[in-house]
């Protein structure tokens, strides 16, 4: 099953979890937008804060690198 991917802070990232259910992640091609993320916001600042890291789980209440 493929995962939807986002662009954050200019990078394409993989989203493992803490998107919206109605995405349609099957799709392989399929790109959301910040409205379909839960803590858009939070997204942004672990990304700052991991520039490295190529895949994001929403766990917990927030958003960590997973890759």
């Amino acid at each position: 099953m493929a995962c939807p991917k986002i662009e954050v802070r200019g990078k394409r990232v993989i989203l493992l979890s803490g998107f919206r259910d109605g995405v349609d992640a099957a799709r392989s091609s399929v790109v959301i937008k910040d409205g379909d993320v839960k803590s858009a916001e939070q997204l942004q600042q672990s990304a700052r804060l991991h520039p490295d890291a190529v895949a994001f789980g929403y766990v917990a209440g927030r958003w960590v690198p997973a890759a």
